[in-house]
């Protein structure tokens, strides 16, 4: 069996899951989760289930707000599959709709596109919840 690396080629604490269509986003995701030691992957809200429960390495699912709005229980429930990922809504920082929406549907972080940089490291890092 071997073990994944990292492109620093380090070995990964996993893999982190991105949701959405937005090139600039999942660019900036991937760069901050791969620099954490993070393997980084992406697909489309309506498929967020099957991939979580299929794949026990995923560590957090980090979901852009402003594609998902209409599957939020579909990932909350993918949440509680596989390893139990993390929940990370990402929301423009003038978007108290969303914001509301992702605390609603049970995300346990929202943060704003601009405190990705500083925010999501810490986030991604933080011991894994019981």
């Amino acid at each position: 069996m071997s073990s994944v690396t990292t492109a620093e080629g380090g070995k990964s604490k996993g893999k982190i899951l991105f949701v959405g269509r937005d090139i600039f986003l999942g660019t900036m995701v991937s760069q901050i989760a791969q620099k954490a030691g993070f393997l980084t992957d992406s697909t489309v809200a309506a498929k967020v289930f099957n991939v979580v429960s299929a794949d026990l390495s995923i560590k957090a699912i980090i979901v852009d707000m402003k594609e998902a709005k209409d599957f939020l229980t579909e990932i909350v429930e993918a949440g509680g599959t596989g390893s139990r990922p993390k929940l990370i809504a990402v929301i423009f920082h003038n978007d108290i709709d969303s914001r509301r929406h992702a605390q609603k549907a049970g995300f346990e972080y929202v943060i704003h596109r601009s405190q990705l940089g500083t925010n999501l490291p810490t986030i991604l890092t933080e011991k894994e919840r019981k």
